[in-house]
């Protein structure tokens, strides 16, 4: 029992001491809020005091912090709901480029929820964010695109997203992509394509996948 404690008490030490050696006080505090809200076999996860350190490492200018923090406003975990805080501490994890943010960012704009919606601001953020390769941001472009919000809507930009996006394995822009390369295929080759993706979603449950691909397969057997 003496040795299980002295190890419980000592791994916090050991890795604030790694961290300090690889980046500084903010990232020490951060690999500490990570570590106390996991917990391990040794203890159990500490939803407050993941909070304590992480305010630390937000306040230290760590992004990844910062949108620990926004996270926890959101959905108020071990802290009172708070949509304007959750904001503030998306945005400045944003503005330093952390993706997640910045899709959240995209997210709370386009859905109204946590802030007025905006179709502008989340068509930036989530343009910020699909730049860095983030398949969930590069999906909601094409919806953006594809469905005109803010925007004039552009087929072809949102198919280019979207074929960004499938690299994710992720079945709606699967969908999205086949529905759209189906609707304005013109040759057998872009059919195909477009049968290739909807197959893909419709083999992943969606179900207007499957009603998709039955129509495609109706229209294949009877010209």
């Amino acid at each position: 029992m003496i040795k299980k404690a002295i190890v419980i008490l000592f791994t916090p030490i050991l890795v604030l001491g790694c961290a300090l050696n690889k980046g500084g006080q903010s990232q020490a505090q951060l690999e500490l809020g990570k570590q106390m809200m996991a917990g391990d076999s040794l203890m159990a996860p500490d939803t407050a005091l993941a909070i304590a350190h992480f305010q630390s490492a937000a306040e230290g200018e760590n992004p990844e912090a910062q949108y620990y923090l926004g996270y926890y406003y959101q959905h108020g975990i071990g802290v009172g709901k708070n949509a304007v805080t959750s904001l503030h501490w998306y945005k400045k994890s944003a503005m330093s480029g952390f993706p997640q943010a910045q899709n959240k960012m995209g997210m709370i704009y386009y859905t109204g929820s946590g802030a007025d919606k905006d179709y502008d601001q989340a068509l930036k953020w989530f343009s910020l964010c699909a730049k860095q390769n983030y398949s969930e941001a590069q999906y909601m472009l094409g919806k953006i695109y594809s469905a005109g919000r803010g925007v004039e809507p552009d087929t072809a930009k949102a198919i280019r997203w979207l074929k960004k996006s499938v690299s994710g394995g992720h079945p709606y822009p699967q969908f999205l992509l086949g529905k759209l390369l189906y609707e304005s295929a013109d040759t057998p080759k872009e059919l195909d394509a477009a049968r290739h993706w909807v197959k893909l979603s419709a083999d992943q449950g969606v179900g207007h996948a499957k009603e998709l691909l039955q129509k495609m397969k109706n229209e294949k057997n009877n010209p």
